[in-house]
């Protein structure tokens, strides 16, 4: 037989949907599964005994595609487009037309999905892409509740083919409730129907809402609702025979489907009591016919029978008896094997007609409407989304009015993304990171925004790690998190705590305030917010708070020497704790300090800012004094006690300040010799990196010594690693390391799900320090400063700002900045350019400039402010 080759199956599908709205996932089987869409399972709640992971049977032939081709005279061929094998779809073992494509191809590359559906038996290529609204710089279109699906044909032989293209929607309103009132609408054009499923009820049941449904292109048609078992296939055993019965036979026959189906489960039939049937007259009795003709179930085997005698049904009797065998049936089907409701399905197909060669679209576009989101507590949170939309149909509309206008904007950010020729590792981590962001966000209807730590883990915006994981936010959405970070605010302690996370939604945090490192994480996030944004009124708000911060952390140091050593016990690693004075924690107090000191000359407050200077002058030298053991900085110091474990987060802080431009507060060499150890150490090709390691000539701790989380690997600390590697030139390393995670989670299956304190974990979505560390790109909006001082001599990559994005390319002796969408404004441009600078050119016109040399930079001082938009290119020569 022929050799079977087994290959990893992915755990996760990639997440489509919008910012806050719940998430479908498209798998490399083709399948559409875990519709988080509802209100309930780990998107909605951290509680396990209310993490219904989905509806009742609704991970089961959900929306499944299929396409039909025919040639000539030639019979038609029928694939199915996805492998899932669930129980109770049709039996194709039995009926040989019935058949799986071949192969699928999957390449996901956030926001799109595209595969490929190989079977040389066919006359047609075909491939589809899958799509969220995911627009950067447009929160708003980018909350909106629904995907794209969009299958491309082309005819590959010299005659003309015929080719259908169907999807069936399972029905999921209130799905599994009892006395659920169903409406399905069907809202037809030229070339397009969108048909939605809603509830007649206006309870504020979590499932009660809408979803739609459309496809547009070629000559459409639809099954507007019928049995479910319809849509799998059943057995109709009559006086008229024995049949096989489902939708699949009238595509296979016909290409398309009957336009048939009914708004609401046709009880009238269902209540239709035998004697009555007997007494109908003849009027009434094809009146009746009239209607359950309508329905497409019913419709099938009528026209079975009319294909054997014209005239069998048209007898007064045999009407009679079919209607009864009818009624008999439909009440067989209306319930499942659970006792469930089993009417509502629908399903829509497009037939178009290719020339040899030819190559045509046919889209679907998916859209949902559930706005009673209730938190934990029972208290309403509902969605952003119901501020722009009454429903899935008005949803649905809008997608499909701007279909051509949202999918360019994301093409071309999902160009942008790949636009390099940098490590493609790099590129995997910082775009399949992405998906968290859509995964687990919630946007309250209010306004308040928030991702899950872990999806339907702890709680949200855990401070800790939007430190960590919200750089692609900001630069991106940066309304979202600045939203974030002020909501954040107003849970700060009186001694100046900041709060650990959102519990159970966003009125309420945890008691989590006794991680020391949290505090100093806020301030260098506030200062990262306002360098990126330039947002002077976000900072005189937060200000306040900053310097409460900062004051709550300085009374940690009890023996004057600017560094904390007290109550430094717990942190990020919260199953570890430390003593003394830690290298993390105090790299990150220096850090907080570097940038508080920056925000207070901004602003005028010239005291702090002093005070701040002299606690840096102070803190970095025994920072150094204390910690450096001629290898690396030592775990921690406590008077005469040492802990000399390895640290792959050992100098965190400087990290954050070589990122944020805010330069070094450990001498260059000290870094270097760190972060080799540190390689050495704490990194393997077969263990990734280890969150800590005890070298050979080093004593363990107890409090160290085969710790769960010191054993770890933690993907989001091994970005954060990689990129401080290469902010430090230690390219290779970094690529190692980052092939090593993309590597190993593709390996494991969880490309799109990294795990630490829960799925889909935030910290991951510290991937994207990758793209800024590889590129060198640093804003200080304030001041008017974009830098770009890669680690490499040549590079093209994109960049992403707040206000806009484009790409670059940086040649030892040439320099190009393209904006394409948005805007980017600077007076000072920052390169690390070899070169003396001739001329510098804004669409082939000359501008003035002058230049400052700083050490390997140039600083390019421009007479005039620079504001570069769509389409606008500047060179350097």
């Amino acid at each position: 037989m022929e050799t079977i080759i087994d290959k990893k199956v992915q755990q996760n599908g990639m997440a489509l949907g919008g910012i806050g709205t719940g998430t479908v996932e498209i798998n490399q089987n083709g399948a559409l599964t875990d519709w988080h869409i509802f209100n309930l399972g780990k998107w909605a709640s951290p509680d396990p005994k209310k993490q219904i992971n989905n509806l009742y049977d609704y991970e089961k032939n959900v929306m499944p595609f299929y396409i039909r081709t025919k040639q000539g005279n030639d019979l038609p061929k029928i694939r199915k487009l996805s492998h899932d094998k669930d129980k109770g779809e049709f039996r194709s073992l039995m009926y040989s037309w019935h058949k799986d494509v071949k192969e699928i191809h999957y390449k996901a590359s956030f926001p799109f999905c595209n595969l490929s559906y190989i079977d040389e038996s066919l006359p047609v290529k075909i491939y589809s892409e899958f799509c969220s609204p995911f627009i950067p710089l447009d929160s708003r279109l980018s909350g909106t509740p629904g995907f794209f699906v969009t299958f491309f044909v082309e005819n590959v032989t010299s005659q003309e083919v015929e080719v259908s293209l169907l999807g069936k929607l399972k029905n999921p309103i209130n799905r599994g409730l009892k006395n659920r009132l169903l409406r399905n609408i069907v809202r037809k054009s030229h070339d397009h129907i969108n048909l939605i499923m809603k509830s007649d009820k206006n309870d504020l049941d979590r499932q009660t809402g809408s979803l739609s449904f459309s496809v547009a292109g070629g000559e459409t048609s639809f099954i507007q609702s019928d049995f479910s078992q319809y849509f799998a296939n059943y057995v109709l055993n009559s006086d008229y025979g024995v049949s096989e019965e489902s939708y699949l036979f009238d595509f296979r026959d016909s290409g398309g489907l009957p336009n048939l189906g009914c708004e609401t489960l046709p009880e009238f039939i269902l209540n239709l009591k035998d004697e009555q049937l007997d007494v109908f007259n003849d009027v009434q009795l094809e009146d009746i016919m009239v209607q359950i003709l309508n329905i497409a179930s019913v419709n099938h085997p009528y026209q079975r029978i009319l294909n054997i005698n014209q005239n069998t049904l048209s007898d007064r009797i045999e009407k009679i008896n079919f209607i009864r065998m009818i009624k008999k049936h439909m009440n067989t089907m209306l319930t499942d094997e659970e006792g469930q409701e089993a009417w509502g399905d629908a399903a829509l197909c497009s037939r178009i007609t290719l020339s040899p060669g030819e190559k045509k679209k046919v889209q679907f576009i998916v859209s949902w409407y559930f706005p009673n989101h209730f938190s934990d507590c029972d208290r309403f949170v509902g969605h952003m989304y119901a501020n722009w939309f009454k429903d899935a149909e008005e949803v649905n509309d809008f997608m499909y009015d701007n279909s051509n206008d949202i999918l360019n904007k994301v093409k071309g950010f999902s160009n942008e993304l790949s636009y390099t020729d940098t490590n493609i590792s790099f590129v995997n981590n910082w775009t399949n990171q992405l998906n968290t962001l859509i995964k687990c966000s919630w946007w309250s209807e209010q306004g308040d925004f928030a991702l899950w730590e872990g999806y339907g883990s702890c709680g949200f915006h855990t401070i800790d790690i939007t430190y960590q994981g919200s750089f692609n936010i900001l630069a991106l959405f940066p309304d979202l998190q600045l939203r974030q970070m002020e909501m954040g605010t107003k849970f700060q302690r009186k001694d100046g705590r900041v709060h650990h996370f959102f519990t159970p939604d966003f009125c309420s945090v945890d008691d989590g305030f006794d991680r020391v490192d949290m505090n100093p994480q806020f301030v260098l996030l506030v200062c990262r917010d306002y360098l990126w944004t330039g947002n002077i009124e976000y900072l005189k708000r937060l200000w306040n708070h900053v310097v409460k911060a900062m004051e709550s952390i300085e009374k940690l140091d009890s023996n004057g020497d600017c560094l904390p050593d007290t109550e430094t016990k717990r942190n990020t690693y919260d199953a570890w704790n430390f003593k003394g004075t830690p290298s993390y924690i105090s790299s990150l107090w220096l850090a907080a300090v570097l940038a508080a000191s920056r925000m207070a000359d901004d602003l005028g407050e010239h005291r702090l800012k002093l005070k701040w200077q002299d606690i840096l002058e102070k803190g970095k030298e025994n920072f150094i004094k204390k910690l450096w053991n001629k290898e690396y900085f030592s775990l921690w110091e406590d008077n005469e006690t040492r802990d000399e474990c390895c640290m792959a987060d050992q100098i965190d802080g400087q990290w954050y300040a070589q990122l944020l431009g805010l330069g070094n507060f450990i001498p260059e060499q000290l870094i270097h010799d760190a972060l080799k150890s540190i390689f050495k150490y704490n990194y393997h090709p077969e263990t990734g990196l280890i969150n800590a390691v005890y070298p050979k000539h080093a004593k363990p701790t107890p409090y160290t010594y085969n710790n769960v989380q010191a054993l770890a690997n933690w993907s989001g600390i091994e970005f954060a690693f990689a990129s401080t590697l290469l902010e430090n030139g230690m390219v290779e390393e970094a690529i190692e390391l980052s092939e090593n995670s993309d590597q190993r989670h593709f390996l494991a299956g969880r490309i799109f799900n990294h795990e630490e304190c829960g799925d889909h974990y935030y910290r991951a979505m510290s991937s994207w320090s990758l793209l800024l560390s590889v590129t060198g790109f640093k804003l200080d909006t304030p001041k008017g400063i974009v830098m770009f001082v890669p680690p490499v001599e040549s590079i093209k990559a994109p960049w992403f700002s707040p206000s806009g994005f484009g790409h670059f390319m940086k040649q030892p002796e040439s320099f190009e900045l393209e904006c394409t969408n948005g805007e980017i404004g600077f007076n000072k441009l920052l390169l690390n350019m070899i070169t003396c600078i001739k001329q510098v050119l804004i669409n082939g016109e000359i501008v003035k400039f002058k230049i400052i040399k700083d050490s390997n930079r140039m600083n390019i001082i421009f007479e005039k402010n620079i504001v570069l938009k769509p389409k606008m290119v500047l060179r350097i020569l």
